[in-house]
């Protein structure tokens, strides 16, 4: 059985994050228990769930691109190990996605919050 180059992997692992993050990015999903940022928060208020979602899928575009951009300029920068490679890329997916979660989470109980408090369209 043939492996499949670390490379593509991780290339394919941004391209599907870019694909993922569009409708969200776009507003295009409607809050739901199985896709989107899922909080207490975003499930409270349609607008935080639209707000949270479409900055979260932004950023997982971005994080897609810079994950497919460091997959394919990595190789050419250094001579790394696969294990290296590997190491490299996951590690930026791993800030990356973590970075995320706290933005997302953040800013649902932010936006929730100023909901709350009166604020139509808070900041």
């Amino acid at each position: 059985m043939a492996s499949v180059p670390t490379e593509a992997v991780f290339v394919a692992i941004g391209l599907l994050s870019i694909v993922i993050g569009l409708p969200l990015a776009g507003r295009r999903v409607p809050p739901n228990r199985w896709y989107g940022i899922r909080l207490p928060a975003t499930f409270a208020d349609e607008f935080v769930w639209y707000e949270t979602n479409a900055t979260s899928g932004r950023d997982l575009i971005a994080l897609g691109a810079i994950l497919v951009g460091v997959a394919f300029v990595l190789p050419q920068l250094a001579t790394l190990s696969a294990a290296q490679y590997a190491g490299v890329c996951s590690g930026v997916l791993a800030v990356g996605s973590s970075a995320m979660v706290v933005r997302g989470w953040r800013l649902a109980n932010r936006l929730l919050g100023a909901r709350r408090a009166g604020s139509p369209r808070p900041r």
